[in-house]
């Protein structure tokens, strides 16, 4: 886990330990050695997440009584960067033992705790030890309780995210394009929001043509790509372009105009050293890009 690095943390450590009238040897017990205790007190090394968890849950108070504002927030960024990073890389059995860790462990303050329960029953469903539905209540329940707190709406687009992405998953399309729907209705006045604001209109469109609403599929399709291109932000142009293409497709667009938003797609992948969905073009699409190859 990556270590919180707040110099104000051995200090509070002392404070809280001589306030419980405990030795370094009794907070360290079962938890760590009393030179690390000694080394974190002098501000000379680093407690680790789990570490500082574990002091916390001695001590008897909430994590954040360690940080100030600032030191704190940079830290609760951090861990939701590294859980991030572990979620896409499917490593849902360590997720979930930690988030499981930290909310049996020490009391959270309110926005930790929403966000270790995000991955939290995220991880849980995908090691299937709770069912989509009730990931979702969960999902839904935090959402409720984060839009009462006055934090970046990022986190609510990222929940509100999952929960569409779990209905579509199942099947369930009709509750995913509800969701999706709700989504863009939400503020994107943020600089920070422009590439999940370009993925809600890439999902939702994808949505739309599950339930055979293509033309209002092109339509979402072609605003994303007009926000790409106006914010030059070119991290899912390669699959929107594709994504038209199948539209148009459907719609039984010119040859022309089919093979245009294909060839651009290829050229993306190609250009960004995307190879999955590259290879996917080229064996799928091969006739509709051949003379750009050529």
């Amino acid at each position: 886990m990556d270590q919180f690095t707040s110099p104000q943390i051995g200090l509070a450590l002392r404070r809280l330990r001589k306030k419980h009238n405990l030795t370094q040897k009794d907070l360290a017990n079962g938890i760590c050695s009393q030179a690390e205790i000694s080394k974190i007190e002098s501000g000379t090394h680093s407690p680790t997440v789990d570490l500082l968890y574990a002091l916390s849950r001695r001590l008897q108070v909430p994590i954040n009584t360690f940080l100030d504002h600032t030191n704190y927030r940079e830290s609760l960024k951090i861990l939701d960067e590294n859980l991030l990073v572990r979620f896409r890389n499917s490593e849902f059995q360590s997720i979930y033992q930690e988030t499981q860790k930290m909310i049996n462990s020490s009391p959270l303050d309110r926005e930790l705790n929403l966000l270790v329960r995000y991955f939290y029953y995220l991880s849980s469903y995908r090691l299937k030890k709770i069912d989509y539905r009730t990931c979702i209540i969960g999902l839904q329940q935090l959402s409720e309780y984060y839009s009462t707190l006055h934090y970046s709406p990022s986190m609510i687009l990222r929940i509100k995210s999952a929960i569409a992405i779990l209905h579509f998953e199942n099947k369930s399309y009709k509750h995913s394009r509800t969701v999706y729907e709700e989504l863009m209705e939400l503020d994107f006045d943020s600089d920070e929001l422009i590439v999940e604001r370009i993925r809600i209109h890439y999902n939702y469109s994808k949505i739309l043509m599950k339930l055979n609403a293509v033309e209002k599929a092109l339509l979402v399709v072609e605003e994303a790509i007009k926000i790409s291109l106006f914010e030059k932000d070119m991290s899912l142009l390669g699959q929107l372009y594709s994504q038209k293409g199948e539209c148009q497709e459907l719609l039984n667009f010119s040859f022309d105009e089919i093979s245009n938003s294909y060839t651009k797609a290829f050229l993306l992948f190609d250009l960004m050293e995307i190879r999955e969905y590259r290879q996917i073009i080229l064996e799928t699409k091969f006739k509709f890009i051949k003379n750009a190859l050529e």
